[in-house]
């Protein structure tokens, strides 16, 4: 057993009253590597109004989706509903008007995202060039949802010099077959960050805690791969059910089970950001998440809750305020 496993057996299977010293350790690890920091990213995917920030123009960080509604994999907990409160951009002009709407907003930068075709990538290839004009021409930071990755687009990605390619590492078999209804394997997944690496585009790998119908299944293999891999960060986002999909009856994993995935990453990966992701469950059971993420070492929240906010500052942290994607943690911090 690697150092590494060792960290993640000790995390994932502690007794509930014993996870006391791993966050004290998780805790005092990212203050010492890092700094007392941390970054709260509310991008214009979602509108957000708290008592510490208020954020409702979309084009100050959009999230488009090149297939519109459109996903050809119907996941079961989606059934393409993530996809509805994206902008739709089916053609590579209207990805340009919109790139041109955010700079006369006002906004710095973009998420392309999308639907997948039936192998497991985000239809990328026509709209690169755009992307790359996006990058020279207008200086935004351009992030993008790549799916499964492919050589073209990963050389694509990496002569347009994107920001970040946000990846979900899926780390268990059955979770891709009966769920996403992909007849691949996770080694897919190595395959593409190995490829993304390669071609000099920055990684940002994603773990879904609870995907496999709340259950945790994949998520030890998923740190595992991404540990092997270089990137600046690690997110950390959870299962939420949707109704009207075949999962909206779901019971998501507890606020716990995602301290334990997110203990992982900062014990297991000391030398990387780590960040909760803006996928998780509402109402108290964000709220304790949020408790519990800080308690654990991340250095940021996507869309935190105000409980959060107030409780960082509890702890003595300095909170960096960011309307970009939580993907560019370290331009947050960095120019705080």
């Amino acid at each position: 057993m690697t150092e590494l496993d060792a960290i993640i057996e000790t995390c994932f299977n502690s007794p509930e009253e014993e996870l006391g010293k791993l966050f004290e350790r998780a805790y005092k690890l990212s203050r010492d590597k890092f700094s007392d920091i941390i970054a709260f990213h509310m991008p214009g995917m979602r509108h957000y109004e708290t008592a510490f920030y208020s954020g409702t123009d979309p084009y100050r960080f959009p999230s488009v989706s090149v297939s519109g509604a459109r996903c050809s994999l119907d996941c079961e907990h989606c059934k393409g509903q993530l996809l509805e409160s994206m902008i739709p951009v089916t053609t590579p002009k209207r990805l340009w008007e919109v790139c041109l709407e955010v700079i006369k907003r006002g906004g710095k930068g973009v998420l392309v995202s999308g639907g997948s075709t039936p192998q497991g990538n985000t239809p990328l290839a026509r709209y690169i060039p755009v992307i790359k004009r996006a990058k020279k021409e207008l200086g935004l930071d351009i992030v993008v949802h790549t799916g499964v990755v492919i050589p073209e687009i990963a050389r694509g990605l990496g002569e347009a010099r994107i920001d970040g390619a946000m990846i979900d590492v899926i780390g268990d078999s059955e979770t891709l077959h009966s769920v996403y209804h992909l007849d691949l394997t996770p080694d897919v997944f190595d395959e593409s960050m190995s490829l993304l690496e390669e071609n000099r585009v920055p990684i940002v790998p994603h773990i879904v805690v609870g995907l496999h119908y709340g259950e945790i299944r994949g998520e030890k293999n998923a740190i595992t791969m991404i540990a092997r891999h270089r990137s600046e960060s690690v997110v950390v986002v959870a299962f939420m059910p949707l109704e009207g999909t075949p999962m909206q009856n779901v019971t998501p994993v507890q606020p716990t089970d995602i301290a334990r995935v997110l203990l992982a990453c900062r014990l297991g990966m000391p030398d990387r950001f780590i960040v909760l992701g803006c996928a998780r469950p509402q109402g108290e059971h964000r709220v304790t998440t949020d408790r519990l993420a800080i308690d654990a070492g991340v250095n940021g929240i996507a869309y935190p809750t105000e409980e959060a906010y107030e409780y960082a500052l509890q702890r003595g942290l300095k909170v960096a305020l960011s309307d970009e994607c939580c993907s560019l943690l370290t331009k947050a911090i960095i120019t705080h």
